[in-house]
């Protein structure tokens, strides 16, 4: 046998001979130093990273480098810890498990089974399809109005757009053509600008509908992060909803231009657009193409109440339009929406 220490061998016999508790002292202390030199390396390397201008600084350079709390924030692995979320939430649960988990998923978030299709928990294959269940049609009419809302969920703000900036909570907005893109607005004195936010929680139904009768002529994504927009943490992050991977529809009304946008979040990666198939959100990219944004034209003409997409967990949907001045919500932040009912109460 080799002997470790002086480069000859050693007699099987001795080997009996090494004291158990040095060999445990060397391992343990082999063990420590590793582990450090891990975390020395591992925090240098995070601390690199933390200070290396990169796409975020392309998209923010105002906020993300004047605040070491949104660097940090920004810098957490939200994508990774969501697909890896998005992965459990596929696997399925035993039958006998899928009442405590869906049921106690249910009771903590006021899930309101009995507007389902199927309130049997059992029948729910796992987490995914679960949030994806069937609503009955008689629980959500749709509204004869011109513009209903396009989801379950809490109006976070709405009103009119001013010099092309879209405030998505008090106090903070971001200009149109960075979130939207390069869009053609028809230049109309007598039509303006104006927007919809509409937060889902995880709790609520999670697909997104038709608020109008209009026509979606492009798809645009756009890659980026997987922060909470949970309205409580709206406010700490400036252009939060700019960061944010997100899938926009832009398109046309009868009173100019429409666009609907479905705005991903934590744990939120999988967003589906049923008139893109080709459609794929949330997955790994080389760091060249986090700002690389891919259009798709497409033709898809909507209904009001008619299905759109999905999310695969809460998030929010943004809606930006052009519409007569006279235009009267029937709204106002904080209320609670169910999909298919009226945003406006006249002037559209």
């Amino acid at each position: 046998m080799l002997d470790i220490y002086s480069g000859g061998f050693l007699h099987p016999d001795s080997v009996m001979s090494i004291n158990p508790f040095l060999l445990v002292v060397a391992v343990w202390s082999w063990l420590k130093w590793l582990s450090l030199s891990t975390l020395i390396i591992g925090g240098g390397a995070y601390i690199g990273y933390l200070f290396t201008p990169d796409w975020r600084e392309i998209v923010d350079s105002k906020h993300y480098y004047s605040n070491w709390k949104i660097r940090v924030y920004l810098s957490l692995p939200f994508n990774t810890a969501s697909r890896v979320i998005g992965g459990l939430a596929n696997q399925e649960i035993p039958v006998w498990l899928r009442e405590y988990l869906l049921g106690g998923f249910a009771r903590m978030y006021d899930c309101r089974m009995e507007e389902c299709v199927d309130p049997d928990f059992k029948n729910y294959s796992s987490f995914a399809a679960f949030f994806n269940r069937k609503l009955r049609e008689s629980t959500r009419p749709i509204s004869a109005s011109p513009l209903v809302s396009p989801a379950d969920g809490t109006v976070l703000h709405f009103g009119k757009v001013e010099e092309n900036k879209i405030e998505y909570v008090k106090g903070h907005d971001y200009d149109v053509d960075k979130f939207l893109g390069n869009v053609e607005l028809p230049e109309k004195e007598e039509l303006d600008l104006y927007q919809v936010v509409i937060y889902l929680a995880p709790g609520d139904y999670h697909a997104f509908h038709s608020p109008a009768r209009w026509v979606a002529n492009q798809c645009r994504h756009v890659p980026g992060l997987l922060l909470s927009v949970r309205p409580t943490l709206l406010s700490h992050v400036p252009h939060l909803f700019c960061l944010n991977e997100r899938v926009v529809l832009n398109g046309s009304w009868r009173h100019g231009f429409f666009s609907m946008s479905a705005v991903a979040a934590t744990n939120v990666g999988d967003i589906v657009v049923d008139a893109e198939p080709s459609l794929r959100t949330n997955i790994v990219r080389r760091k060249t193409q986090k700002i690389m944004n891919t259009e798709t034209e497409i033709h898809a003409p909507y209904l009001p109440g008619e299905r759109v997409g999905e999310f695969r967990l809460g998030s929010t949907i943004v809606l930006v339009f052009q519409a007569p001045p006279t235009i009267k919500f029937a709204i106002k932040a904080g209320d609670p929406l169910r999909y298919g009912q009226s945003l406006v109460a006249d002037g559209v």
